[in-house]
């Protein structure tokens, strides 16, 4: 089906070149977040990015022989979010009861804003669009005006934040993929991270991974119920992404990294409807799939994060697409099948140029629900960054020729 959208101030991309005082907390946490992509640890390196993943990722990944050609790109806007919000970041989106659902991670207000319950930003929030217009979002606010959390914290997780009062030292729940499962509803893959100071570079912190959960959203809900205990946990990969193929569910997700290795994302899969149940999965280990999730293999690298897979049928090939390290380049990988052989990348399009220091755009992720004509056209969002807890979640609209 076509979705004939309804937007504001469309201009085309041009591929370019490369205010506010805040708390003290707020401006330590935005040095903290700053052009890094959250769903990896930070002890991975990032120097001469380009140089290592030009060295690394050619190892095992097949040139893309024919890569296919994008005749356009537009740059449809930035998505909306109530007036009490000053930022926030991710948005990953699926269909429920027929509309949009978008996720977002870290949701920050604007200065003096607080919700009714005490907190100055979500971990979290979400909101609902129209298909057609899928920038004009709504959501559920309290009498403050501020959303509510999407996904909410346990007792335990609540009282432990409560407990440190610290932006550095707190449970994050911030959302990975979405899915809609056989009964309608949505479901989110979502990351339990422990923010922590990076004892070895201060003023900075470090993403302790705990596990991976899930949660589902009813058609009309921006906030979900979280299932108990979680799918992964904090020492396996941290799969947390879907695809959705012919009656499977593949995860993808970066796999565990000790200090001076390469970030890699691995895959696991389980029939669609278990794909809440741990002892459905099997994982890739280069040549066939194994119950081991021990012996699950890398499959991509440098991925800082998001990421999206998708079958692309005009293209007649699976498609991933995610941000570039230390670029403001969204990129695409290729391959004939889920777990791969994945091609090096190459550039989708450069998002507007990011602001502020040692930031680069982020999030960048593919949303299939949008696509037209079979995936001539697709939908990609990306967060750019403008300044200290400033910034756009954007959409931008490419073809291919």
């Amino acid at each position: 089906m076509k979705n004939q959208f309804c937007l504001r101030g469309n201009h085309k991309l041009q591929n370019p070149q490369k205010h506010v005082v805040f708390l003290l907390l707020f401006v330590l946490l935005a040095v903290f977040v700053a052009g890094c992509d959250k769903e990896i640890p930070l002890n991975a390196p990032i120097n001469d990015a380009q140089e290592n993943i030009a060295a690394v990722s050619k190892l095992n990944a097949p040139e893309l022989a024919s890569a296919p050609v994008v005749s356009s790109i537009t740059d449809l806007g930035a998505i909306g979010q109530p007036a009490s919000v000053l930022t926030r970041d991710g948005g990953s989106s699926t269909v429920v009861g027929g509309k949009m659902l978008w996720l977002f991670g870290d949701s920050f207000f604007k200065n003096g804003v607080k919700s009714v319950d005490g907190d100055s930003f979500r971990s979290n929030s979400a909101a609902i669009a129209d298909l057609t217009m899928p920038l004009d979002v709504t959501e559920r606010l309290d009498i403050n005006d501020t959303p509510y959390k999407a996904i909410p914290f346990t007792a335990a997780e609540k009282a432990y934040n409560a407990s440190t009062g610290r932006l550095d030292d707190r449970i994050a729940l911030w959302p990975g993929g979405m899915m809609t499962e056989k009964s309608g509803k949505g479901l989110v893959f979502y990351l339990k991270i422990h923010v922590l100071p990076n004892p070895n570079d201060p003023g900075k912190v470090i993403y302790q991974p705990l596990g991976v959960g899930t949660a589902r959203f009813a058609s009309g809900k921006t906030t979900a119920s979280r299932d108990t205990g979680l799918l992964f946990n904090a020492n396996e990969p941290q799969f947390n992404r879907p695809l959705v193929y012919n009656g499977m569910v593949y995860l993808y997700g970066s796999l565990p990294t000790v200090p001076g290795s390469f970030p890699s994302y691995g895959v696991a899969r389980a029939p669609f409807k278990n794909a809440t149940k741990r002892s459905a999965y099997t994982f890739w280990n280069g040549s066939a799939w194994v119950s081991d999730v021990n012996q699950a293999t890398a499959i991509m690298y440098f991925i800082p994060g998001a990421v999206t897979v998708s079958y692309n049928a005009y293209l007649q090939t699976f498609i991933a697409i995610h941000s570039q390290f230390d670029s403001d380049k969204i990129v695409f990988k290729t391959a004939s099948s889920p777990e791969g052989p994945w091609s090096l990348a190459a550039e989708l399009f450069t998002g507007m140029p990011a602001a502020g220091t040692d930031s680069n755009n982020r999030a960048g992720q593919e949303h299939p629900e949008l696509a037209k004509d079979n995936g001539q056209t697709i939908y990609v969002s990306y967060y750019n960054p403008q300044s200290l807890l400033q910034g756009d979640l954007r959409l931008v609209e490419v073809t291919f020729n």
